[in-house]
């Protein structure tokens, strides 16, 4: 007994150590989305045989029931299985308002919506919901892609876009103002920004000189006559008329 003490001491004083605990099996999300199939590990990280990675998740197309296996990078691998796709898609209907779009589903208990860009879905969802789901519009088209949801599967997705609702009229600057200070002109003026501002734009004498998005501007002082308008620019990239104001030397 004392041999095997002291051979344990000895071991460990060499600096051997007994084999790491190895890791767990995978665990992952499995999302059956029409024809198309997306794993996402839950804990570490894996590889999925024979899928594409995109955004976080491993996508495979597939049109009938599928198992692969997934392997923890430096753990141990498991099987995971995907049923058949679901082939119909939900019946929608859209009711549109100036602010809003109620999107009115049927034909699956539930629905999923979700982003939609360049043609392609964006998980996670949106929203998960029985039947009706209002819509609140922003200032800039949107598109989505809903789904029916049987059991852990999904339909193939219904795409529709929600068009923007109108932008507010874009406000000029007020009290626009010069200061001449050591060989340097500074123009200030006041604004109460909204939701979609982005900057001010200074041209000179017609022609863009900057852009700021606080309420100095400083220039060379000119040496002849010279007008500068100041306009204001929203996120959409659209400009007021502009409010101008004359430096004469």
């Amino acid at each position: 007994m004392l041999y095997l003490l002291l051979f344990a001491i000895a071991l460990s004083s060499c600096g051997i150590k007994a084999n790491p605990k190895p890791l767990p099996e995978p665990s992952v999300e499995i999302r059956r989305i029409g024809e198309k199939i997306y794993v996402r590990s839950l804990q570490g990280d894996v590889q999925v045989e024979g899928f594409e990675k995109s955004d976080g998740w491993f996508v495979k197309e597939s049109r009938h029931a599928l198992c692969f296996q997934v392997k923890r990078i430096g753990g141990k691998s498991a099987k995971f299985c995907a049923g058949k796709p679901v082939e119909s898609k939900p019946t929608v209907k859209l009711k549109e308002d100036t602010q809003s779009v109620l999107v009115i589903a049927s034909g699956f208990p539930s629905y999923r919506l979700y982003a939609l860009s360049e043609g392609r879905l964006h998980l996670p969802e949106i929203a998960q919901f029985k039947e009706e789901y209002r819509i609140n519009k922003d200032y800039f088209e949107r598109c989505y892609a809903l789904t029916g949801v049987v059991d852990v599967r999904e339909s193939e997705p219904y795409t529709f876009c929600v068009r923007a609702k109108e932008a507010p009229p874009l406000k000029d600057v007020e009290r626009l103002e010069y200061q001449v200070v050591e060989g340097k002109i500074y123009l200030f003026w006041s604004y109460t920004p909204d939701e979609l501002f982005k900057e001010f734009v200074i041209y000179r004498n017609g022609k863009q000189v900057g852009s700021t998005s606080s309420y100095i501007y400083e220039d060379t002082l000119p040496e002849k006559e010279t007008t500068y308008t100041v306009k204001v620019r929203n996120k959409l990239g659209l400009e007021s008329g502009g409010v101008s104001i004359t430096y004469s030397p």
